[in-house]
């Protein structure tokens, strides 16, 4: 089809190809730039065992998805806030998924944990929270770690090969850091 000279086709093609070129460059900046250093520096991390991140080059108001896994030997109370303080750092919105593999019983005593979790945040007695937690999961004989900043409150459950780390916001606000827990069957968001 010509239009006065002008070809519709060899425009169009021109059009998809400066696209798709420009698409390309803009996730190969991203990676190599921007997502590959991030990664790097949280891998380094003591507690870290597995960090990936991704985002979507379409949609430039997406949220980089951060994955972290973390090792039993660091308490999830240490490595954690330093993965948070690298991300704040580094600007940008982020979901943190924290991935684990917890078995019925340690989501069971989650749930009966995470009641005395909202009435310590709400009344701000986290001593009683402390003795709460740790009655709670020696009736079940489950090793835990529970942690406390001004931002969350760390709570790790383990038994046997079973694993659950929850990462619970203590209501300081909306940040560009979300957290959401990857684990029981469902994506659960806690900050």
């Amino acid at each position: 089809m010509y239009f006065r000279g002008f070809r519709f086709q060899v425009a169009l093609l021109a059009f998809l190809i400066l696209s798709a070129l420009g698409l390309g460059v803009k996730y190969l900046h991203q990676q190599t730039q921007v997502l590959g250093p991030l990664v790097e520096q949280i891998q380094e991390i003591s507690g870290v065992a597995h960090v990936q991140s991704e985002k979507s080059v379409f949609d430039r108001a997406s949220k980089v998805l951060v994955t972290l896994e973390f090792t039993r030997d660091v308490p999830l109370g240490v490595a954690f806030p330093k993965v948070y303080q690298t991300l704040r750092a580094q600007g940008g919105n982020y979901v943190v998924r924290v991935k684990d593999e917890p078995n019925d019983t340690l989501i069971r005593l989650f749930q009966r944990i995470q009641i005395a979790l909202e009435e310590a945040i709400v009344t701000g007695e986290f001593t009683a929270l402390e003795g709460r937690v740790e009655r709670l999961a020696q009736e079940e004989r489950v090793t835990w770690h529970l942690g406390l900043d001004r931002e969350f409150i760390y709570v790790s459950l383990v038994q046997g090969e079973s694993t659950l780390h929850r990462i619970v916001n203590r209501g300081s606000g909306e940040g560009r850091i979300r957290v959401a827990i990857d684990g029981g069957g469902a994506l659960w968001p806690v900050g």
